[in-house]
């Protein structure tokens, strides 16, 4: 009569604790992969938000675009149209990407602009509208003052000392805590669209690993380190924070 061996409590232990130093060694490099993917994501969407830049300031003499223009029929944000007869709750307004002041240039590029790294770094996102996201922001510093709709607040590129120096678009965010489902007890990380050196300082996103990805007025990006001790305290993990204000104002 044949006799089958069962595992000793031993063997399984040993094997567990096997398993356990093989997924302690493979960690890092899992991370280093999610890192290099999510970072490749934003840097190729950043990258076609600056050349529709590019050509827009090109076929415009070098003057920049308002971030925002209030209009009869609805908000004329720099990334798209809102009409005012859509949707106004959280998480249903509706977006036409396509009548931004870059959407022909995207569009040109069959660029869309999607960040997926923005919604996959851990935080609880909440959406702001129903059809898509940006997870980009501009300065308004070069694009219309603080209130991104002030024409006599437009810059030149020829006006930039430092065009290399000066930020144009950077990953951005909000920690929501005044709009459900968001709350105090439940701040949720939200994309948001601008950032200066006043009401909008504040809201740079170091999405990868502690680093934002800028994009700065002469074409060019990199990533900037954030400052941890700088970053929202309602909700840390998320690391949004600010640029120095050297990298803003032009």
């Amino acid at each position: 009569m044949k006799s089958t061996r069962a595992f000793t409590l031993i063997e399984l232990v040993a094997v567990m604790v096997i398993l356990g130093v093989l997924l302690t060694l493979l960690a890092p490099a899992v991370y280093a992969v999610k890192r290099q993917t999510t970072l490749a994501t934003s840097s190729s969407a950043l990258r076609q938000l600056s050349i529709a830049a590019q050509t827009y300031l090109t076929e415009n003499n070098g003057r920049f675009f308002l971030s925002r223009e209030d209009t009869n029929g609805g908000v004329q944000w720099w990334f798209g149209f809102e009409s005012a007869s859509g949707p106004s709750v959280e998480g249903r307004r509706i977006l036409d990407k396509s009548k931004g002041p870059l959407g022909p240039y995207i569009a040109d590029s069959a660029g869309t602009v999607p960040d997926f790294a923005f919604t996959s770094m851990g935080a609880s996102f909440k959406p702001k509208f129903k059809n898509g996201y940006f997870g980009f922001g501009v300065n308004t510093e070069l694009t219309g003052g603080s209130t991104g709709q002030m024409p006599s607040k437009l810059k030149h590129i020829n006006q930039l000392a430092r065009p290399g120096q000066i930020a144009l678009f950077a990953t951005c965010a909000q920690i929501n805590t005044f709009q459900a489902p968001a709350s105090v007890k439940n701040p949720m990380l939200e994309e948001f669209y601008f950032f200066n050196t006043t009401d909008c300082a504040n809201t740079i996103h170091f999405r990868h690993a502690g680093n934002a990805i800028v994009a700065f007025a002469d074409g060019s990006q990199r990533e900037v380190p954030g400052d941890r001790a700088l970053f929202n305290s309602r909700l840390p993990s998320a690391c949004v924070g600010k640029l120095p204000a050297s990298m803003i104002s032009p």
